[in-house]
């Protein structure tokens, strides 16, 4: 059956709204909102770091799957995770002109709650979705649904973007939300539609406990790979909520021209999946690795030469750094998703999958954190300090620079697996930790077979 009929519909308007609903929830949307209600960077990384820090709880909402079911399960956080967004909403609605410290606070709330509530409904999508999808559609279907995501998220961060031109700040914030919580509306009734499969079996949570230090801490390919993937979190996940930030408090970019970015930046992730799509089995993951550091290492150079204030008509190539760093962050994705298996064993792969994207997520939102409170404004005024800010890029280059030399030494054991698949990763390219921690059945281990 085509992806295109019948259930599968369902699932493919489904994905299409909640591509919208997440990126407002925690995209450069939130970001945006922070700052024009006077957040420093240090509450910007927290928020930005909620989504890393809560996957453990991803793990523990396994159990209640046996319980609840995987469509259940999904409506009743999806619900919650959707209230969370009144709280952006209502601050949109008021319309602050001197914004107080408390609104900051409740802002900082709500993301940790929509970020909490999203925990118990990612552990049940990708597992449901294998349930769902026959052999013979599951390739054809996460294709379109990769597509479909990157689309949505486009047409929405440009039709935002024109809405800041039309109408004043916060009413378009509120315009903005209000669609938000539309979609959660849109997402619930489809979800609804679908057909749920039979529950899963209980998930040993004893067993993630006892294997964690053990997998972690023995010598292997596998802990290799997690310190490698170690040195990319510690530093990447910092760049997508401080850039943004510094774009709006200290180059005084527009709303619109920021949204803008971030289209540009998804249309280069989707045009480096499609290219990889069909090559990264040929090329191999480590060349599809290096490209990637190549074009980030780029990427870094052009920043800090811009945060410096040495070249200040760099300003005008934001647009190429943008799609650049779109194109980079997809090729990693697309060589992380290859490789990862390789270092996994196979009958172990669900648990062992789990523990790198729960271990990487920590030190993901430990990084935003951590960078967001150096390059703070002292007093937790707005803005950064460029100085330290052009001093976090120094280091994220290094970073790229140690991890490109390093690659050709990374180590394998099982050459012969596939890659991963993985739905709406163009969107948000770091976001692939939280969904591989369930990419594959929890209650067998196996990873279902492809096309």
């Amino acid at each position: 059956m085509s992806p295109f009929k019948g259930p599968y519909t369902h699932l493919l308007r489904f994905s299409f709204f909640n591509a919208s609903t997440f990126l407002i929830g925690l995209g450069t949307p939130l970001v945006l909102l922070a700052s024009e209600i006077g957040a420093s960077s240090f509450e910007v990384g927290l928020m930005y770091a909620f989504v890393f820090l809560l996957l453990p709880v991803q793990i523990l909402a396994t159990a209640f799957l046996p319980y609840l079911g995987y469509k259940k399960q999904i409506i009743l956080a999806w619900i919650a995770r959707g209230s969370s967004l009144v709280i952006p909403f209502y601050l949109a609605i008021i319309a602050p002109e001197d914004p107080e410290r408390w609104m900051v606070h409740l802002l900082v709330i709500s993301s940790f709650l929509f970020c909490f509530f999203r925990t118990f409904g990612s552990c049940a999508l990708p597992p449901m979705l294998y349930a769902i999808l026959p052999d013979s559609v599951r390739g054809r279907y996460f294709s379109t649904d990769q597509a479909i995501t990157g689309i949505a998220g486009i047409i929405m961060l440009l039709l935002f973007s024109v809405l800041f031109k039309w109408v004043d700040t916060y009413t378009a914030f509120a315009w903005q939300y209000a669609y938000a919580l539309f979609a959660v509306v849109m997402t619930l009734y489809y979800m609804s539609r679908i057909k749920d499969p039979p529950k899963p079996i209980r998930t040993s949570v004893k067993d993630i406990a006892i294997e964690t230090p053990t997998l972690c801490l023995r010598r292997s390919p596998f802990r290799q790979y997690l310190i490698y993937m170690f040195v990319s979190a510690l530093m990447g996940t910092a760049f997508v909520p401080l850039t943004a930030y510094y774009l709006k408090t200290e180059a005084d970019l527009g709303m619109d021209t920021i949204l803008m970015l971030t289209a540009v930046q998804y249309a280069g992730a989707i045009i480096g999946t499609t290219i990889m799509r069909n090559r990264i089995d040929k090329i191999g993951a480590k060349p599809v690795f290096r490209l990637s550091l190549i074009l980030a290492a780029c990427i870094s150079t052009y920043w800090f030469f811009l945060v410096s204030g040495l070249f200040p008509f760099l300003k005008h190539g934001l647009m190429a750094a943008y799609f650049l760093f779109g194109l980079s962050a997809s090729q990693w994705l697309s060589a992380h998703l290859k490789y990862m298996p390789r270092v996994c064993e196979e009958e172990k792969q669900a648990l062992h999958i789990s523990i790198h994207a729960a271990a990487i997520g920590i030190i993901g939102g430990i990084a935003p954190i951590f960078w967001g409170y150096l390059v703070r404004m002292p007093g937790a005024r707005p803005g950064v300090q460029g100085d330290v800010f052009a001093l976090f890029f120094v280091a994220l280059l290094v970073s790229q620079l140690v991890l490109f030399f390093y690659t050709p030494r990374l180590t394998s054991v099982h050459r012969e697996r596939p890659a991963l698949l993985l739905s709406a990763n163009l969107i948000r390219p770091f976001r692939y930790i939280g969904q591989l921690i369930n990419l594959v059945p929890p209650d067998t281990g196996e990873r279902p077979k492809e096309d």
